[in-house]
């Protein structure tokens, strides 16, 4: 079974901190973590969003590329202890759904006619430092990973581009390139507020050297998204797998 899960996951927003090496690193790691954060003002947090993505995997063994788009949201929920609501519909190369309620974790490819259906906290036992277990962290970035910055600080834009290392040896990634929006940044500086999204791509690096980077398009935020649309009703026929160790992160 052919899943991309670890990909869309990954992302999103495992994005951590560490030992910042000057002010303007500070700055950017502080308008991206900031709206994130449980003691911002809640005017100033970013609670939801939505965003059409495009997702460019590539395979370095067999110089392979392989690209995939869709649509994702993502709810937060600073005073649970569960992972945040998202739900990740992709629409190329293949169609896939993948869900979550902070609790239960589906994940549907609709030809194949199955879903498997895991608890979201035997995922974290099971893939404890995979970047997706780090979506509860947003806030807190400085707890898993060394953060710097990238070879060129800056891509062709001029938003800002960070390196992350994780503090403890993984077995999923070697490291993660975050490109952060300068207009974000910017902001921030001015008045603390969260005028533009901050987070504008990621790019993981596994051990093998394999690449899987997401970029975000037309991101909205603070929709007020009702927790309804992250519960997946399974169709009628479909065949349910479980536990998480079906998934191939």
């Amino acid at each position: 079974m052919k899943w991309i899960i670890a990909p869309l996951m990954l992302l999103l927003l495992s994005i951590p901190g560490s030992l910042l090496a000057d002010d303007k690193l500070e700055a950017v790691v502080a308008a991206l973590e900031t709206p994130f954060r449980e003691t911002t003002p809640p005017a100033r947090q970013i609670h939801d969003f939505s965003a059409d993505f495009v997702q460019r995997s590539t395979v370095v063994s067999i110089d392979r590329v392989q690209r995939g788009e869709g649509k994702v949201w993502f709810k937060f929920q600073p005073q649970s202890s569960f992972m945040p609501m998202f739900r990740w519909d992709y629409q190329l190369p293949d169609e896939q759904q993948v869900i979550s309620d902070g609790s239960t974790l589906w994940v549907y490819v609709p030809a194949n006619r199955q879903v498997i259906v895991s608890d979201v906290k035997q995922v974290e036992v099971e893939y404890g430092d995979n970047p997706a277990a780090f979506f509860s962290g947003l806030g807190d970035l400085a707890r898993n990973f060394h953060i710097d910055w990238a070879p060129s600080r800056r891509d062709a834009s001029g938003h800002y581009l960070l390196l992350l290392t994780p503090r403890q040896p993984s077995q999923f990634f070697k490291q993660i390139e975050v490109t952060v929006n300068q207009q974000a940044v910017s902001a921030y500086q001015q008045r603390g507020t969260p005028a533009q999204f901050p987070l504008i791509a990621t790019q993981v690096t596994d051990p093998q050297g394999n690449l899987t980077q997401i970029t975000f398009i037309n991101v909205r935020w603070n929709l007020d998204l009702d927790d309804t649309e992250f519960v997946f009703e399974i169709p009628s026929g479909v065949e349910q797998l479980s536990p998480a160790t079906h998934m191939s992160f």
